[in-house]
């Protein structure tokens, strides 16, 4: 497989790009190609003694800044770095992009220069979030702030996917967030996704499902609109962060605190590593006819090699193919739905 890293999209780069690179190509035989300014490339690789030979180096005269407005940068820096590796990817000459830039920028390149896939109005942000009892895929996250119930159950089935074929379960869970359990709760948009997927006798759905059920593992694939994914996600890395420094305001207060924290030291790191995002496979944009995955610009190197074998394994499992399958299945639902002929569809599957 080959990927093409966007090498200037972090807070830190291209140092960080550069690490996590080598970490992944130690791992696996992928090509990496990192994209970016080739001196700075080639004089980072050069302080790694023994650099991988599967790492090489596409240049790239310019970069898209985090505070620039992603459309017009994407138009006008056709030398870009994150315009470079997303071309590489529509001319196949690499398989799948990642990205730690502009979370828009990357969105807008990838939308004009893929497209999306067949059957895909619009694509969704996806991120593997900890549960009590396992992880769930969250989507969307801030793509799209406005959904039509056709477009959530279009994330579902993308969800369903990646859930089976990058995480490995069998039939995914699917839940509707929503503010109520209850089938009639919320808007009617919600309630028409409600009842296309509980129409939908190929999809696992669980129903309508509330923040605490959604951490408490009720579901495998949680699904909502943009505007409400991006809040819920925020929020959540919010109040991680709030509790993270109150427990160590905590143990830090007392000796006796400092001592507990010491005989507590490795669940304390095993709980950091599950709710650190550096250690997800980093957001996907599932729809586009493409692989691309979204990074945070503060993630670590570990994140990068953590988000080069997620989408190396996504690739080796046929991941869009599924997606176009599953596109498909929810036509037929929608217009057994339409034609009232669902005892009749249910009789085929």
């Amino acid at each position: 497989m080959r990927i093409a890293l966007d090498a200037m999209g972090s807070d830190n780069a291209p140092d960080v790009e550069i690490e996590g690179a080598v970490l992944a190509a130690i791992q696996s035989t992928t090509q990496i190609i990192l994209v970016g300014d080739a001196a700075r490339l080639h004089t980072g690789l050069d302080l790694h003694k023994h650099s991988p030979d599967n790492i090489s180096v596409v240049h790239a005269s310019e970069t898209i800044n985090m505070d620039e407005p992603p459309v017009m940068a994407v138009r006008r820096k056709k030398d870009a770095s994150l315009n470079v590796a997303m071309r590489m990817l529509k001319h196949d000459e690499v398989d799948a992009v990642i990205s730690a830039g502009s979370t828009g920028a990357v969105m807008v390149c990838a939308r004009t220069m893929l497209g999306s896939i067949r059957g895909v109005s619009r694509p969704a942000l996806c991120q593997v979030l900890p549960t009590r009892s396992g992880k769930v895929v969250l989507l969307d996250l801030g793509a799209n702030v406005d959904c039509s119930a056709r477009q959530l159950c279009e994330f579902a089935e993308m969800g369903v996917a990646y859930s089976r074929f990058t995480l490995g379960i069998d039939t995914p869970r699917v839940g509707l967030l929503n503010i109520g359990e209850e089938d009639l709760k919320g808007s009617q948009v919600s309630r028409e996704v409600h009842r296309n997927l509980k129409a939908a006798l190929h999809v696992n759905f669980v129903g309508n499902i509330e923040p605490r059920a959604m951490f408490n593992g009720a579901a495998d694939v949680v699904v909502c609109d943009g505007f409400v994914g991006n809040l819920m996600l925020k929020t959540s890395e919010a109040v991680a962060g709030l509790v993270a420094g109150l427990l160590k305001d905590e143990l830090e207060s007392s000796t006796k605190n400092k001592l507990a924290a010491m005989i507590a030291r490795k669940s304390l790191h095993a709980l950091k590593q599950k709710v650190d995002p550096n250690e997800s496979h980093g957001a996907p944009l599932l729809g586009i006819d493409g692989h691309v995955v979204v990074l945070h610009g503060s993630s670590t190197p570990q994140g990068i090699a953590n988000a080069i074998a997620g989408v190396q394994l996504a690739f080796e499992n046929e991941l869009i193919t599924h997606i176009r399958e599953n596109i498909v299945s929810l036509r037929q639902v929608e217009q057994a739905v339409q034609a009232d002929e669902l005892p009749k569809l249910a009789e085929n599957q």
